[in-house]
């Protein structure tokens, strides 16, 4: 399960901790796709919680942070995959305490890392992510939204990105008819009868209006294999009388764009579809900000379950009431 945040200091580190203590009774396993755990964050300096493991947890992180463990802890594996802070080494907490955790940067590595936690034993496992990087929840099989009052003062608009944030998690998957397309690697379109027209081109970086004028007012989908980025995005939205079609992508993530052109995006109807759909097990919500503003916590809690069927709790009732399966 990844677990994944709205801004800087959200509460992730929060609600992971609550989830390691919630798992108990069995070998768990920790991992974050950059550095967490640290005790001021790294961007803005303000105080963070920190990670803390249980004893038993398995935990995968660069060798360079386990100079600064609380934790006692003792080398299973090397993993081969290397940091700018030292090689991820795969560690058993012997004794509990706080632990920085910094794991791989990219996708293939933490689905490597995911594998090596699983052969150790982990029947569960919790990747903490970087903020502006949801890459890395394509690695597990669920993730955790954790929508927090430090993303803007302004509660409302709090709300309206994260409604837009977990329609963009929970997009659909494609026909299957079209679930052959994810061996392709260049743009193309699709006609009604599923047909794939390559149009030779692997990136809409540049190529936009290219793109667009090539695909005929008959098409059913546009097949976009790699992101989706805010100026594409632009184009296809302004030109949206012209192309009707939907669009296929690879996963969610791959919709890389501030939250205006997300929710223009949105506004045009288009169906957008995706070749590996993700699950979004609950939203977190943490109404207090590090930087000194706070919302009601029952009002940011209905509002949130206005613009989502998901299940949506509050941090502290994670810790309080633990267990959040």
């Amino acid at each position: 399960m990844s677990v994944v945040g709205n801004a800087k200091n959200a509460g992730k580190t929060t609600v992971l901790n609550a989830l390691i203590a919630a798992y108990g009774d069995i070998r768990v396993g920790v991992t974050s796709i950059g550095l967490d755990g640290e005790e001021l964050d790294a961007v803005t300096y303000l105080p963070k919680p920190r990670i803390y493991l249980q004893k038993g947890t398995l935990t995968a992180t660069a060798e360079d942070c386990l100079k600064t463990a609380e934790a006692t802890y003792r080398l299973l594996r090397r993993t081969g995959v290397s940091t700018a802070l030292g090689e991820i080494v795969v560690v058993e907490i012997v004794k509990p305490g706080i632990c920085l955790v910094g794991g791989p940067a990219t996708v293939a590595a933490m689905e490597k890392i995911v594998g090596i936690l699983k052969d150790l034993g982990a029947a569960r496992i919790f990747i903490d992510g970087a903020f502006a990087r949801s890459s890395h929840a394509v690695a597990g099989e669920a993730l955790v939204y954790v929508v927090g009052a430090h993303y803007s003062p302004v509660m409302e608009k709090v709300v309206a990105a994260a409604g837009n944030a977990l329609r963009r998690f929970r997009l659909p998957a494609v026909p299957v008819a079209l679930q052959e397309l994810s061996g392709q690697t260049e743009i193309g379109w699709i006609d009604r009868a599923n047909g794939f027209h390559p149009l030779g081109m692997a990136s809409t970086i540049g190529t936009a209006d290219r793109i667009l004028d090539q695909i005929p007012a008959a098409a059913a989908w546009l097949y976009l294999p790699k992101a989706l980025g805010p100026v594409f995005a632009r184009r296809f939205i302004e030109r949206r009388e012209e192309n009707r079609c939907g669009l296929v992508l690879a996963d969610p993530t791959a919709l890389v764009l501030p939250d205006d052109v997300l929710r223009h995006l949105f506004q045009t109807g288009r169906d957008i579809r995706v070749l590996r759909p993700m699950t979004v097990a609950f939203v977190a919500i943490n109404p207090f900000s590090p930087a000194g503003h706070r919302f009601d916590g029952e009002r940011f809690l209905t509002s949130i379950r206005k613009v989502t069927d998901l299940p949506v709790i509050d941090v502290l009732e994670v810790i309080n009431h633990g267990n959040p399966q």
